[in-house]
């Protein structure tokens, strides 16, 4: 597997966190995802490498901001595999059940990248770089 590092720059843009909806009490109507934005992304921005956790068939966290060049980590706790991707980048990284992924250099463009599981499609979030 090839290792690598999301090099991420760039501004803030709003972007939908999720793509999952919920039931709203008592109205039963779908309640849409938070946006994923600078003010509520989680700020991994500091860490270097930086880790997302797949846990439960989602991303942890889903919404967070993180430095340009900055090394990834990814911690799979689910027993089954899954992807961590971003289309139309080289960033497609499979990580099977109970291991970790640690990256090389992308080269991601300025920008907010919406990102996912492609085996779990309801697996969804969002990177903004700072």
């Amino acid at each position: 597997m090839k290792g690598i590092v999301i090099a991420l720059v760039g501004a803030v843009a709003l972007t939908a966190c999720s793509s999952n909806s919920s039931s709203s009490a008592g109205g039963g109507g779908a309640t849409a995802a938070p946006m994923c934005t600078a003010d509520n992304a989680t700020d991994l921005s500091g860490d270097n490498p930086f880790t997302v956790t797949i846990q439960n068939l989602a991303f942890q966290p889903d919404c967070f901001k993180a430095a340009s060049a900055s090394a990834i980590t990814i911690d799979n706790k689910d027993t089954v595999t899954h992807t961590f991707t971003i289309d139309g980048t080289q960033v497609d990284v499979t990580i099977n059940g109970g291991q970790t992924f640690n990256g090389e250099s992308a080269g991601l463009a300025p920008g907010t990248y919406p990102f996912h599981c492609k085996i779990h499609s309801q697996m969804t979030g969002t990177v903004i770089v700072v």
